[in-house]
């Protein structure tokens, strides 16, 4: 009975304490973006290319239910969205499911972007295409993609994506 009371202290105080834990900042200057996670992600790997012109991270929930893929490209000039969602569906190292529906358009002036939902049978993705509009200078596209077991996918964690994906933003100087 004293090791049940004693767990249980343990479990509450360890609940209570991830609960004081900050947000994690992703900022990098180099691929002009940021944005926050909840501190209950873990960063799994980043990895730039050798030419330094494309960053890839990666992040899992502590719980296991979601995976974050965040992938980050500098071009010259601006890049047509369309072809870039192409590009990127049809790579057959991303693995990408079929698209359910249509693409869901936003813009934010400096930037814009598509959001379409993809799925199979062991697992539904969310994924967010960015793609900066800067006339002189330097361009950035983004892939923002959220991978979900089937089993967990529902409107809660969809509300979710949306949060994380609404703190997303280019850093347009």
């Amino acid at each position: 009975m004293k090791v049940l009371i004693l767990t249980f202290v343990s479990i509450l105080f360890m609940s209570s304490f991830s609960g004081a834990q900050t947000a994690i900042d992703i900022n990098d200057a180099n691929y002009k973006f940021k944005f926050s996670l909840t501190p209950d992600w873990n960063s799994r790997k980043t990895e730039e290319t050798n030419k330094q012109d494309a960053i890839s991270y990666s992040y899992d929930k502590t719980d296991g239910k979601m995976a974050l893929m965040l992938l980050a490209f500098k071009v010259n000039e601006v890049k047509n969205l369309t072809d870039f969602i192409y590009t990127l569906e049809k790579d057959l190292t991303l693995n990408i499911p079929k698209r359910e529906g249509d693409y869901t358009d936003f813009d934010s002036g400096n930037y814009d972007g598509k959001m379409a939902e993809y799925k199979d049978t062991e697992f539904s993705e969310v994924i967010y295409y960015y793609r900066t509009k800067i006339s002189e200078g330097n361009n950035y596209t983004y892939l923002l993609r959220f991978i979900v077991p089937a089993m967990y996918y529902n409107s809660s964690v969809l509300a979710e994506i949306k949060k994380i994906a609404g703190n997303f933003s280019p850093v347009i100087e």
